[in-house]
């Protein structure tokens, strides 16, 4: 019983990570973005 629940716990932490780094690398790829939109703004003046 106890193995079953570390093999549970193992495979949450593994599938959490995974989404965060999905999620992170999601906001690294919006940033990026701004940051464009930003340089053109700037370099419109």
């Amino acid at each position: 019983m106890n193995s079953l629940i570390g093999i549970a716990i193992i495979l949450i932490v593994f599938f959490s990570s995974s989404i965060i780094e999905k999620r992170l690398k999601n906001i690294e790829m919006q940033n990026k973005v701004v940051i464009k939109v930003l340089e053109e703004i700037r370099d419109r003046k």
